[in-house]
């Protein structure tokens, strides 16, 4: 990973937790020091979603979630995490894994639960969900409720239109979009490929003229989880055809200003 982040010029790395239980994330944040930003709780839950499937994702009582919520509020507390996520709810018609695929209520108890522990700390929450009416109505309930959360929106939102999403940021102000998988390079999946915004040459045009008008509220990522991805290959699309076609102003803003706001960056990490 840093061989990889040091070749491309890429100075922070995270945003999301452990993408599956065994990862041991304190051996990135040694290497790494301030330029990985830690999050909590998306190894817990991908644990608990594959012994138990959606019904015990929404178990109070699930002992791994139990032992969760401690660990999360000790982590926030000592300043070892200053987020949640990637919290996955609804990705019934975006990941091309079946076993994958699930549909779980944004406001369940569990969720809830957890986002209220982050709201105590003023950490930020990255929640995966697909634009349905359900899902888009949890989430409202959830930003409504839970105000000194900074809510970002995994891959702006999978299979949600530039007028999904200007609909959410013109409501609600602690709302962010952050957009890796929405490009050719990731989306070689037919169930990704809906999902594209811009090419390695340009934006569709409706998405250039939302993230001009609200340059604050994106930013970008590569999500590679896998060694079938190629991180140089996503780069340089996502400054080719994506950061390139910005006004300066809003290319930092998108590119990192907004993240070292939102995920509290160390903006002199090196």
């Amino acid at each position: 990973m840093k061989a990889q982040m040091d070749r491309n010029g890429v100075r922070w790395a995270g945003g999301v937790g452990a993408t599956q239980p065994g990862i041991e994330v304190d051996s990135f944040s040694l290497e790494l020091g301030s330029r990985y930003s830690r999050a909590g709780a998306q190894a817990e839950l991908a644990r608990i979603y594959r012994t138990g499937g959606v019904d015990e994702l929404q178990n109070l009582n699930n002992p791994i979630f139990i032992a969760l919520k401690t660990a999360l509020a000790d982590d926030f507390k000592a300043g070892k995490i200053q987020g949640i996520g990637e919290l996955i709810l609804n990705n019934l018609r975006s990941h091309p894994d079946p076993t994958f695929r699930r549909k779980v209520p944004l406001d369940a108890p569990p969720i809830v639960e957890l986002i209220a522990i982050a709201n105590q700390f003023g950490g930020y929450v990255q929640i995966h969900t697909e634009p349905d009416a359900g899902s888009l109505a949890q989430l409202e309930r959830l930003v409504v409720a839970y105000p000194k959360v900074a809510f970002i929106l995994s891959h702006c939102m999978p299979l949600s239109s530039a007028s999904d999403m200007r609909s959410l940021l013109s409501k609600y102000q602690t709302i962010y979009c952050e957009v890796s998988t929405r490009n050719p390079v990731y989306s070689k999946n037919p169930q990704h490929q809906a999902s594209v915004i811009h090419s390695g040459r340009d934006i569709d045009s409706s998405w250039l003229k939302l993230i001009e008008e609200m340059p604050g509220r994106f930013m970008i990522g590569s999500d590679v989880h896998s060694s079938t991805l190629s991180y140089d290959e996503i780069i340089q699309v996502v400054r080719g055809g994506f950061l390139s076609q910005l006004r300066p102003e809003t290319m930092r803003q998108v590119a990192y200003e907004n993240a070292v706001k939102v995920l509290r960056l160390d903006p002199a990490a090196k």
